[in-house]
Formats: structure tokens, sequence, C-alpha cells
């Protein structure tokens, strides 16, 4: 799971924990192994809710995803305008395969704040693993073009070798 922004009220080690988290590729297949792997981005510390993000993602390193998902479930509820808390819960249903759900909550994280590139990153992947690769192709492109306006130059660079890997030009 990915969060934005840097932690301020939490120890260091929560700190840690939370650049433990990540986004998921390949997505799983029903019955495979989940994979996680070390990135993440930067805490805001400017929503009233985080905290509560926090515990969601430490869930989500716990690979605890149903109970993340209720806890940015019960976020959301609290504030539906919460794109951060719809983008985690995104990454927590890819884990568990629920794709549609993933899907849907990326693009309402999008529509709350549409300059989220790695919402568009994160359902550019599942796209991809659904088979629909224009959809995943256009969703990894509107990506790129937000990382490099953002000038976040290293998941520029990631995005762009995914694209290339995804085209045939590794």
């Amino acid at each position: 799971m990915v969060n934005h922004g840097y932690c301020l009220g939490r120890s260091l080690f929560s700190v840690a924990v939370v650049g433990a988290l990540s986004l998921v590729f390949p997505l799983p297949l029903p019955g495979q192994d989940m994979v996680d792997s070390d990135r993440s981005l930067p805490l805001m510390g400017d929503h009233p809710l985080e905290e509560r993000l926090i515990d969601g993602m430490d869930e989500g390193i716990k690979k605890n995803y149903r109970g993340a998902i209720a806890i940015f479930t019960e976020l959301i509820l609290l504030d539906p305008s919460y794109a951060d808390a719809y983008f985690n819960r995104g990454i927590a249903r890819a884990r568990i395969a629920d794709y549609q759900g993933a899907i849907a909550d990326h693009s309402q994280a999008l529509a709350l704040n549409p300059q989220l590139a790695e919402a568009y990153k994160a359902r550019g992947k599942i796209y991809w693993q659904l088979g629909d690769q224009s959809q995943a192709m256009a969703d990894l492109e509107t990506a790129l073009a937000l990382f490099s306006a953002q000038e976040n130059i290293v998941s520029q660079r990631e995005t762009w070798e995914q694209l290339q890997t995804w085209r045939g030009n590794p």
C-alpha cells in the first residue's frame, strides 16, 4: 500500500514500516502467493485521519489485507473525499484478487485526486493482468506524464521501464 507525504506523529519505526509498503506486480491470480516489494511514497501529514490510514497500511504489511480493507472502508465512511483511503483500499483489494473492486477504488481515488499518479499506475497494472492492454497502457502513459510533471524521477523511470517491457522493448 502506498501513502503520500511525511509521517510526523509516529516513531522512526513506523516510517520504516511504511517504507516497506508497495504496489504489487504482477498481480496475484487467485490461488497464487502474494508478492510484496519495498516501495512506497512518503506521508503528507495533512489529513486528520492519517494515523488511522497508517494503521491500515500496518495491517497490509502484516498481510492482513482484509483487516486493512476494513480500516480503509472505515476511513471512507468517515470522509468520502479521502482519496488516499480509496487508493490504499484498492491496493489491498488487488492483493486478495478483488480486481474489479480495486479498479473501482483506484478510479474513485482518481476522481477525487486526478494528480494521483500512483493510482493510474496501480490501475494500469490491474488492467494489464486482466488482459485489457490498451487501458493498461493508457493508464501507465498518464502516470508517466504525471510523474514527469511532478518531477518524481524514480517513479517516472520505473513507469517508463514498465511501459517498455509491455511494448516488448526491455
